[in-house]
């Protein structure tokens, strides 16, 4: 990880403070339990089951059955539709401007494979596909992390 890419503010951080702190010593200074929470549950979900599909937590029974109406209930559409995320949704839009590719990448590919094992755990014996799909300078808002489960794999 290349921290100053990563986290900017690192750089001036380690400056002021006389030598190189990690990105979680300048998190730990900036940031709040709340912020540490929120973001945890972002990176380590809670998983529902609705109608046999999974979902991240939230996802209720007339969610799945607006969408299952809309794909001719195409189970793997419907997941993948509603538990897809834009990475820059992960903040307001005011910032977006200064997320940078590296950024968007570092935090899609964490958000795949912590997504993975986490389904994993949770629903042994059944297969899912998380998939980071890439966006670029020009459009970033297609940065997403997305899954479904792989029926009959």
């Amino acid at each position: 990880m290349n921290r100053y890419e990563l986290v900017p503010e690192l750089r001036e951080w380690d400056a002021h403070n006389g030598g190189e702190e990690s990105p979680e010593g300048w998190a730990s200074c900036m940031g709040s339990f709340s912020l540490a929470t929120a973001y945890a549950s972002l990176v380590w979900p809670q998983f529902v089951e609705v109608r046999g599909m999974v979902f991240r937590e939230g996802v209720t029974e007339s969610d799945v059955e607006g969408w299952l109406a809309h794909t001719a209930h195409e189970t793997k559409a419907v997941e993948a539709m509603i538990n897809h995320l834009h990475i820059l949704d992960i903040q307001h839009p005011g910032i977006w401007s200064e997320a940078t590719e590296s950024q968007l990448k570092f935090l899609g590919k964490t958000l795949q494979a912590s997504w993975a094992t986490k389904l994993k755990i949770d629903f042994p014996g059944r297969h899912f596909s998380v998939e980071f799909i890439e966006g670029s300078t020009e459009d970033p808002r297609e940065y997403q992390v997305l899954f479904y489960e792989r029926r009959g794999d």
